[in-house]
């Protein structure tokens, strides 16, 4: 049986697949009292929470409250109330409609070229190294210049966002060891990220600007559809998410090829299976860990009776590799079509996924092209402490070595 000590384990957050198959198998809707929170496993589990908002609200602030340390208590409403994953509808559908225009298929092609020169410029300055940090040089700055475009913000601030990110993502922790120090750096990053988006969002009703931030401001002024706390929130939302998920999708999926030295000449040699790698990859480990939904009212989620008003942390992680979903779930295959729920699903269904997909795609089709050969130095892997995304915190590595690394978890396809 999986006790609450194995799941807030650094085991956990190192490889968390063989007990994601153990709570499948033993207790796929377990209830974790110590930390106020029903897990739900299995994929036809997750996928039916994640389909029925009628039945699970995607409101945060009840279930934040729950699952964060008190002494987070400062700002988090306000990062966690107002935004498209933390309304139900009838706001979230306003809300999503406003900020569909910036991720629509055309929006996106016109991102390709930028996109593409940007992830040039990194690998540029890779290859020019005989060693490099794969997130510092590549995965970090590739979607925080992006997204941070996007919004319209000062390239001289973009250093600082990885900073309140890392800082934010801290306080995920939900094994409670954070120290007064920890609690101090992430309650002073919080209040300087609400305070620059404070500020940028005032400058902006005064100088608008041709900016995704802009366009929100605008729809605040002009037609009364946000309020100025969505507004905040809404930008804070597209920062955070526009950073850390793909950067923990190109992370773990260079992290891939290492694990599977025999993809890397299938990419290259042809490169139009790297689609196929990408959504492999948001399969094998998904960025996104878990997703929080909150009863509307008594239910019943795999054979087990919930209470009206109870948190779930639903893990798409797990679901993902459901064997009555996947074949062999833990072969990385390329070549798989099985759908995975990396992005949710539903009116949830993550909008900035396209955007996501684009860079994952460029950023390993520059990086495949252009650095043959490469492999890990020496030493243990660092992932983030957090229950809800699933990135490495440094990947350091080697140009001009044979991959090496033995797979992990099962061949290639």
């Amino acid at each position: 049986m999986t006790n609450t000590t194995t799941l807030l384990s650094p085991a956990m957050f190192a490889d968390p697949y063989p007990i994601y198959a153990r709570l499948r198998e033993q207790t796929p809707v377990l209830h974790v009292p110590q930390i106020g929170v029903w897990l739900v496993t299995r994929y036809d589990d997750v996928h039916h929470v994640l389909k029925s908002p009628e039945l699970f609200s995607s409101e945060r602030t009840a279930a934040i409250d729950k699952l964060r340390d008190p002494r987070l208590a400062e700002g988090m409403e306000l990062l966690a109330s107002r935004s498209l994953v933390s309304v139900d509808p009838p706001d979230h559908t306003r809300l999503r409609r406003l900020v569909n225009v910036a991720f629509t298929p055309r929006a996106i092609a016109r991102l390709e070229r930028r996109v593409r020169d940007l992830a040039r410029e990194l690998v540029d300055d890779i290859v020019r190294k005989d060693s490099f940090d794969l997130m510092e040089d590549l995965a970090v700055p590739l979607p925080v210049i992006v997204i941070s475009e996007l919004l319209g913000v000062d390239p001289a601030r973009r250093a600082e966002f990885k900073r309140w990110s890392d800082d934010l993502l801290l306080g995920s922790r939900l094994d409670g060891h954070l120290d007064d120090a920890e609690i101090g750096r992430i309650v002073a990053s919080r209040r300087e990220f609400i305070a620059f988006f404070r500020a940028m969002i005032e400058h902006r009703r005064r100088e608008p600007g041709d900016d995704l931030l802009s366009d929100l401001v605008r729809a605040e002024a002009e037609r009364d559809a946000l309020s100025p706390e969505e507004v905040l929130s809404m930008a804070i939302l597209l920062m955070i998410a526009g950073n850390e998920t793909t950067t923990n999708l190109i992370g773990n999926g260079t992290l891939a090829l290492l694990e599977h030295p025999d993809v890397l000449p299938r990419l290259r040699a042809d490169s139009t299976r790297i689609p196929g790698f990408v959504e492999e990859v948001l399969r094998w480990r998904s960025p996104v860990v878990m997703l929080v939904r909150t009863t509307r009212r008594d239910v019943t989620v795999g054979g087990v009776d919930i209470p009206q008003g109870a948190v779930l942390g639903v893990l798409v992680d797990s679901a993902n590799h459901d064997p009555t979903h996947f074949a062999e779930p833990e072969r990385f295959d390329i070549e798989r079509q099985s759908a995975h729920l990396s992005f949710g699903y539903g009116i949830h269904f993550c909008v900035g996924a396209p955007l996501s997909r684009l860079e994952g795609r460029i950023a390993f089709e520059e990086l495949v092209a252009r650095v043959p050969e490469f492999s890990r130095e020496p030493g243990p892997l660092e992932w983030t402490p957090s229950f809800n995304l699933r990135g490495l915190k440094r990947l350091p590595l080697r140009r001009g070595a044979q991959l090496s690394a033995p797979a992990s978890r099962g061949s290639t396809a």
